[in-house]
């Protein structure tokens, strides 16, 4: 696993998830908690970590912060209904590589993807 999506509703995701693995060719593990996802980065140092709002343990850029802490060269997207102005104030310096619409679609996936790759 590449790419671990940390979210309760993978149903909701999958057209996203499909977008992201069909473009970057990676496998996707999804992780039900943050404390889940922190363990999989530990474990696995996946190269993307997309987080959803919602966790039952962690705000997103609570785990944006921790993720930092344990893998430094783990990049992050983040799932946020924050405006973009919003997200930019208080995600600025964590390395977020871009934020994304609630209900992500695969063509969000594929924009991802092509972020990555630029990398």
């Amino acid at each position: 696993m590449s790419i671990v999506v940390a979210t309760t509703r993978p149903e909701a995701l999958t057209g996203f998830m499909d977008g992201l693995t069909k473009e970057s060719g990676q496998d996707i593990g999804v992780a039900p908690t943050g404390a889940v996802a922190l363990e999989w980065v530990a474990a696995k140092a996946p190269v993307l970590v997309v987080i959803d709002e919602g966790l039952p343990d962690h705000t997103p850029l609570e785990l944006v912060r921790e993720i930092m802490m344990v893998s430094a060269m783990t990049l992050t997207a983040v799932i946020t209904a924050m405006s973009e102005e919003e997200f930019h104030e208080d995600a600025e310096g964590y390395g977020v590589l871009m934020p994304l619409p609630t209900d992500p679609a695969a063509r969000d996936g594929v924009e991802l993807a092509k972020r990555l790759s630029g990398i």
